[in-house]
């Protein structure tokens, strides 16, 4: 994906997963969290699409919002391409605990 690409994916991913909070009144509060300092994004890089899938299992394992997202096939991608995983927003230490051997894309 180019650098455009990856950045509107990213926005899709951060969107999914701040709606996905809003439905869940557990995670009201870290919604509130996060939104109050600064609405933090750290963008990272998996490897192959099995790493991707495997992060959101273990995300949903623990109960920390992941949404996958997947191309509309408009431009660059096909129809149902997984292009970004968005994780969160959550305590730093559990995403920390999911992401943190992977390196900064």
């Amino acid at each position: 994906m180019s650098k455009g690409k990856t950045a509107a994916q990213c926005a899709h991913a951060a969107v999914l997963c701040y709606q996905q909070c809003q439905t869940n009144g557990k995670k009201q509060k870290l919604v509130e969290s996060w939104s109050l300092s600064g609405q933090p994004k750290i963008v990272l890089r998996v490897n192959t699409l099995q790493e991707l899938m495997h992060l959101q299992d273990r995300a949903k394992d623990v109960g920390v919002v992941a949404e996958l997202v997947r191309d509309a096939g408009r431009t660059q991608l096909e129809c149902g391409t997984a292009t970004v995983l968005g994780i969160g927003p959550d305590i730093e230490k559990n995403i920390n605990e999911l992401v943190s051997d992977l390196k900064l894309l």
